[in-house]
């Protein structure tokens, strides 16, 4: 083998080439080559002649685009960074998940199974969340969180039209009504970040997610909560019990899931 092919094969990286390529990681680094090679190219233009500039924009721009053929990419990490900062109907652009259409006239937990989202548990006669779902929702939560999401965001991610919207106050749970109508309610600040996560992850692998009214995506994400093992909270781990809740003029029992560490509650359903 020559020098010239040894060096190539050390450069290639089969675990992002062929079919094994980032998509978006070749469109953002052939995006970073161009801005990089117009900059090389007016310096040079500025510091010599026009030509030497050209020349110049031409050798670093061909040079970036063999990088990222042999190697995947331009500037290290961009599969690690895309896929953490990317959110998944950005993702779904460019066919990095295959979507499946969804039945809603069926109760969640099957509609989530059908979507990738749960599957039946190794250990036990029960539905877990499917690794890969696991971490692009937490992922994806991580992220709206990194990102101060603010509770408008529930109306973009929840098909809600704008209208007069008001946040009602339970301690720390809420409810958000658009011109007197309720389109959701959460236990608390995870809660509502859960769901956003929850509904952003989806919307990049159900084909028909915009087609879903708000109460549709609304039972879809607020099902998943009662399977999630990572509180967005403090990241401790939830656990599911049984509370009695009293009012004026009733007592019932409940099911929730809370944070074993912080005590935040994530799901809360009447037995």
């Amino acid at each position: 083998m020559t020098q010239t092919g040894s060096l190539l094969e050390r450069l290639r990286q089969p675990e992002y080439t062929g079919e094994n390529r980032c998509l978006p990681c070749t469109v953002v680094n052939t995006i970073i080559a161009a801005v990089a090679a117009v900059g090389v190219g007016a310096a040079g233009g500025m510091v010599a002649t026009p030509v030497v500039g050209l020349a110049a924009a031409v050798g670093v721009f061909a040079l970036s685009v063999s990088l990222i053929y042999l190697r995947g990419y331009l500037v290290p990490k961009t599969p690690e960074l895309t896929k953490r900062y990317f959110p998944e109907w950005l993702l779904a652009l460019f066919g990095k998940d295959e979507q499946v259409r969804i039945e809603t006239d069926v109760d969640p937990e099957t509609a989530l199974s059908g979507a990738g989202a749960l599957e039946d548990c190794e250990d036990e006669d029960d539905l877990c969340l499917t690794e890969e779902f696991r971490e692009s929702w937490y992922d994806e939560i991580d992220r709206l969180q990194s990102a101060d999401a603010g509770r408008e965001s529930l109306f973009e991610l929840f098909a809600v039209e704008a209208g007069e919207v008001e946040f009602v106050e339970h301690g720390e749970a809420f409810e958000a009504r658009v011109d007197g109508t309720l389109v959701g309610q959460w236990e608390s600040t995870g809660a509502f970040y859960a769901d956003l996560g929850g509904a952003s992850a989806l919307a990049g692998r159900v084909e028909n997610w915009i087609e879903l009214d708000p109460m549709e995506r609304s039972q879809l994400v607020s099902g998943l909560r009662i399977f999630i093992d990572r509180c967005p909270s403090c990241g401790g781990v939830p656990s599911l019990r049984t509370d009695t809740v009293e009012s004026c003029c009733s007592t019932h029992e409940v099911a929730a899931v809370a944070c074993q560490n912080c005590e935040t509650r994530l799901f809360e359903s009447r037995l």
